[in-house]
């Protein structure tokens, strides 16, 4: 699966998300037959995630998959999971099997949730394992993928994400179109699900009606040192993930080393619109603070810029030295729209770096709003300001 440069003009866009639609075959309508199921719920029991492994009709390899009930009606249909790993044929998520499932509850003031975490092997492939991590909170629900390391992923090259999101039925969706992958998205409009043009790159957060059952917004949590995650539409009820392409090689999304883990894919859920508004799930879903003393972090007035460069990630400590020095409270950084690996790992590593020099750090035209001030107090909280007005308008 190959795609143009990351600068690309927009029919290549196109073409590649056209491409996605086509690579998972099992269709929405298909029957499936579950083995190795498992099950979290919320604390309030409404939200129920059930993880599976499931034959789809006509296909020949099994697949991870998922669905998610609320107040015991569908809301999201059989989904399938899955991550496409450079050069290596077949996906993980694929011929697994369960090994074990791990429960867990935690019970903290505003940040209660029941937990699972399911490991699977791949079987016919050297051994690649896969984990998926979930969490129900009473306003949601959020899974993440984790490869251990493993002699065939050693060095982890991932050129997508496989993460569907299927609809019990189809209903009102609120998107926010991207031309591409580093500009700015449009403004949120309405139309129903299954008229979507497969060709729309959408940004984060997503909200669909499910009538009868409740709303749901898409969006991610902890994005760090991974691409920043959009959707879009393959067919029928189901949404369908894409990951923005490294800035230096548009092949791959992501170039690592395992064990390695996805941000947070997040289902806010609720039964009306403008009761999202009052959800943390997306600021609890990422770690603790990393800052013990937390004394120091106030609101600034007044922010130092700090121009981006290609190379600024080599002369950070200098730069946020020479704010520090000037007496300065707190700097801003430009990400310029931009979510691909290399721009994340600058976002996650000057957030802990501006800490280190006692300095609040304000991000523009970052990624999806991830929650990464829970972990760095020091980060100015950035709001969707958009996302917000259209929950607001309910």
């Amino acid at each position: 699966m190959k795609r143009g440069c990351a600068s690309a003009p927009f029919f290549f866009m196109r073409l590649r998300i056209l491409s996605l639609a086509l690579l998972v075959l099992a269709a929405a309508s298909a029957v499936f037959a579950e083995t190795d199921t498992v099950s979290v719920a919320s604390p309030d029991g409404q939200l129920v995630l059930r993880l599976f492994v499931v034959s789809p009709k006509d296909a020949i390899l099994v697949r991870l998959a998922y669905s998610v009930t609320f107040h015991g009606k569908l809301l999201m249909d059989t989904s399938l999971l899955g991550i496409a790993i450079h050069d290596q044929e077949v996906f993980l998520g694929e011929t697994v099997g369960l090994v074990s499932a791990t429960p867990a509850s935690v019970n903290q003031p505003g940040n209660r949730y029941n937990s699972l975490i399911a490991q699977y092997i791949q079987n016919g492939s050297l051994g690649r394992r896969i984990t998926i991590e979930a969490r129900a909170y009473d306003d949601g629900i959020a899974f993440r993928y984790y490869i251990p390391r493993t002699s065939t992923v050693e060095d982890l090259q991932i050129e997508e994400e496989l993460t569907d999101f299927h609809f019990a039925q189809d209903g009102d969706a609120y998107t926010a179109v991207a031309p591409d992958y580093q500009s700015k998205k449009g403004d949120y409009g309405k139309t129903k699900m299954s008229r979507i043009e497969r060709s729309s790159l959408l940004a984060l957060p997503l909200l669909v009606e499910q009538p009868g059952v409740g709303w749901v917004a898409i969006t991610e949590a902890q994005i760090d040192n991974f691409p920043g995650m959009y959707v879009f539409h393959p067919e029928g009820t189901t949404m369908r993930t894409t990951l923005t392409p490294r800035f230096d090689d548009a092949a791959l999304t992501m170039h690592g080393v395992s064990p390695a883990e996805t941000p947070w894919r997040v289902l806010m859920v609720a039964t009306e619109p403008r009761k999202l508004l009052d959800s943390d799930i997306v600021k609890n879903l990422n770690p603790a603070s990393a800052i013990a003393d937390t004394s120091w972090i106030k609101p600034v007035k007044d922010y130092v810029p700090i121009t981006y460069s290609a190379d600024l990630a080599d002369h950070l400590p200098e730069e946020l030295t020479r704010a520090q020095k000037s007496g300065a409270a707190g700097v801003t950084i430009d990400l310029m729209h931009r979510s691909d690996q290399q721009m994340i790992a600058l976002y996650r590593r000057a957030a802990k770096a501006a800490a280190e020099h006692h300095l609040m750090i304000e991000f523009l035209n970052g990624p999806t709003p991830d929650g990464i001030e829970r972990t760095w107090p020091n980060v100015v909280a950035r709001e969707d300001t958009q996302f917000k007005r259209l929950l607001g308008s309910f």
